[in-house]
């Protein structure tokens, strides 16, 4: 479908600029196609909409589209009206599902003419859309959120059958969806599916068919088959990461992480005994140590929380998290590493064992997802198939 890279350069270029970088994030899609093929295994003909929220769950917005649309997916979800325009502003003609309430009249016009669908469940917003369709002059495609029992948003799904009958006859409005998320509290998860393909049994016995029905997400694709319906909503799977321990252990599906977080070594150099690191001299020299700087933080998504417990691999070596992690920097102790190098490749997230994903989310003190999440879309990213480059961004300036 894409013939060239969205940055435009060539593999050798790619390189060539990774080369410059202080810290960079390598996504592998060779692996996020695994991991799709996996879910497509599980689910059959079953239409698959990708929640592609917070960049891609830190994995880039727009290069995890358009690689995904290449594996011949359709739909995507995002999580803010600002995501879906920039799906259309890289001229990706896929669908795409707004969650981000809208609330002025140019929002509302802009979703319809930009032929976004808009999840609705209040009948203002139903109105709104319906009054913008017939302005622009194309159809509100709209996906009705049922609250089943997260209690977030949604209509009531005791009212929901009756609200959708009430829009599916406002002018240019086509009632495309109809959808609701789970707690992932089992077994309370069984009663929101009862309640849900209720909500659809109503409108079918009401003459009122929505053709597309969806509500697992990663969590219920591992461990609720019975909510396959007509379309799944993978999430951190798509990426290669469980949903829980419970479904790691259970592993239904053999994922493949795809991200990796790397930086060079910015500074080699000597602490004597009772130099300091860091603010607040957080951590104290007991004698003469070599360590090295690195040029990551928490500005760029790496934990604060890793202060004084964190560990990277140079190499294969391990080295350790000395002082506080800052907004731009952290220093490693080089004890017993041997050889080690301003420019020096570090792998500070992804692999197996202290760097991996789930294990740093452990000595962090916080979640895979916060921490994928967390990573600032500043950071490069390089795109690997077969494991060459394909493309890198965002495109650099340099």
């Amino acid at each position: 479908m894409f013939k060239t890279s969205i940055s435009g350069l060539s593999p050798d270029e790619i390189w060539e600029r990774v080369q410059g970088f202080s810290s960079w994030i390598e996504v592998d899609l060779d692996s996020i196609g695994h991991n799709l093929s996996q879910i497509r295994e599980l689910v059959g003909d079953r239409g698959i909409i990708p929640v592609v929220k917070a960049n891609a769950y830190g994995h880039g917005l727009i290069p995890i589209v358009r690689f995904l649309m290449e594996e011949g997916v359709e739909t995507f979800l995002v999580a803010k009206l600002e995501e879906a325009l920039a799906i259309r502003g890289a001229g990706l003609k896929c669908g795409v599902l707004n969650m981000d309430p809208l609330f002025s009249d140019r929002q509302f016009r802009t979703v319809v003419s930009e032929e976004i669908a808009q999840t609705v469940f209040t009948l203002e917003a139903a109105e709104r859309l319906s009054r913008a369709a017939e302005e622009v002059g194309k159809p509100a495609r709209v996906h009705v959120k049922v609250d089943t029992g997260l209690g977030r948003v949604g209509v009531r799904y005791d009212r929901a059958a009756e609200f959708v009958k009430r829009i599916s006859g406002l002018p240019g409005l086509v009632v495309e969806g109809l959808f609701s998320t789970f707690t992932e509290a089992k077994p309370f998860d069984e009663v929101q599916l009862r309640r849900f393909l209720e909500v659809d049994a109503s409108l079918r016995r009401s003459g009122v068919e929505v053709p597309l029905r969806h509500m697992a997400s990663s969590d219920a694709l591992l461990s609720l088959p019975e909510a396959y319906l007509d379309a799944v909503r993978p999430g951190i799977i798509l990426y290669g990461y469980y949903p829980s321990e419970r479904a790691e252990e259970e592993r239904r599906v053999e994922l493949r992480p795809a991200l990796r977080l790397k930086a060079r070594v910015e500074l080699v150099k000597w602490l004597e005994a009772g130099d300091s690191v860091s603010y607040l001299r957080a951590y104290m020299a007991e004698r003469r140590m070599r360590v090295a700087t690195i040029h990551v933080g928490y500005s760029d998504g790496y934990p604060h929380t890793l202060s004084n417990k964190g560990s990277i691999l140079l190499g294969d070596r391990e080295a350790e998290i000395i002082g506080r992690v800052s907004a731009n920097h952290f220093v490693v102790s080089l004890d017993g590493l041997g050889d080690v190098e301003e420019g020096d490749e570090a792998l500070l997230l992804g692999g197996d064992g202290e760097t991996s994903l789930s294990r740093v989310a452990w000595k962090a003190g916080t979640s895979t997802y916060k921490v994928l999440i967390g990573l600032s879309p500043l950071l490069p990213r390089v795109y690997l198939k077969g494991g060459a480059p394909v493309d890198l961004w965002p495109p650099p300036l340099w």
